[in-house]
């Protein structure tokens, strides 16, 4: 555990920024009067921006990449990403950022999980045992709790 205790505090540090995120654009929404999909769109313009900045500093700048070996749906990780973020805006301001980063999180983790099953796209074979199942309902269960809090 000693050895992935960096890798769990930037995973913690990363999952802290999703809901600032979430509150940021939302007050950005508020004060432009932009669409959700408006958000999404200046979302990753800073993104692009911030990894272009990233690149420069920890690798040297920007390298073309070798692209001859590259699959098709390789290049659908940022056209997914948009639809995440732009989902989870629609879904915070009526259901809160806690449940919508929550039943976010079951939703990675039901699929992480199907995938890893099946060994799809490369990754590896990991089956899904009971314990993982029962951890998936716990999730599930609290996301339960959570809306009933709120009501």
């Amino acid at each position: 555990m000693k050895s992935s205790l960096p890798y769990v505090l930037i995973s913690l540090l990363g999952g802290a920024i999703i809901p600032l995120q979430l509150a940021m654009v939302s007050s950005f929404r508020q004060s432009s009067n932009a669409s959700q999909i408006q958000a999404t769109f200046y979302l990753y313009l800073g993104g692009t921006i911030a990894s272009l900045l990233l690149s420069f500093v920890l690798s040297g700048g920007v390298q073309p990449p070798n692209i001859k070996n590259a699959q098709w749906w390789q290049y659908l990780t940022g056209f997914l990403g948009s639809f995440y973020i732009l989902f989870m805006f629609i879904a915070a301001p009526k259901i809160g950022s806690a449940s919508t980063l929550l039943w976010v999180f079951l939703g990675q983790m039901l699929f992480a999980t199907l995938l890893a099953h099946y060994g799809f796209l490369g990754l590896e074979v990991r089956k899904i045992e009971p314990i993982k199942l029962f951890g998936l309902a716990l999730i599930a269960i609290g996301g339960g709790v959570l809306i009933w809090a709120e009501k």
